[in-house]
């Protein structure tokens, strides 16, 4: 069987928006995907930790075991949460 990952991007506006948006063949190639600026330049800046760093995928809060990557939207600022999952 292969695993499919998929990155789910949620738009915090009205109405709340989930979107795929992109298929990976493993977790780590999906967060990699989005590091280096592709995540910023597609979503908005991203979330730092308190020391002004980019998280590392063990510091993201979760949603039921899963990592969530969190951006500043660019439009208004509308949060954006991204996360990689396995279907």
């Amino acid at each position: 069987m292969i695993e499919v990952w998929v990155a789910i991007v949620l738009t915090w506006n009205s109405p709340i928006t989930r979107t795929v948006d992109k298929e990976f063949s493993s977790s780590q190639e999906c967060w990699n995907y989005y590091e280096k600026g592709v995540g910023e330049s597609m979503f908005g800046i991203q979330n730092l930790t308190s020391q002004g760093n980019p998280p590392t995928i063990d510091f993201h809060f979760s949603r039921n075991g899963i990592a969530i990557r969190t951006y500043k939207g660019k439009v208004e600022n509308t949060p954006i949460w991204l996360s990689c999952e396995q279907q």
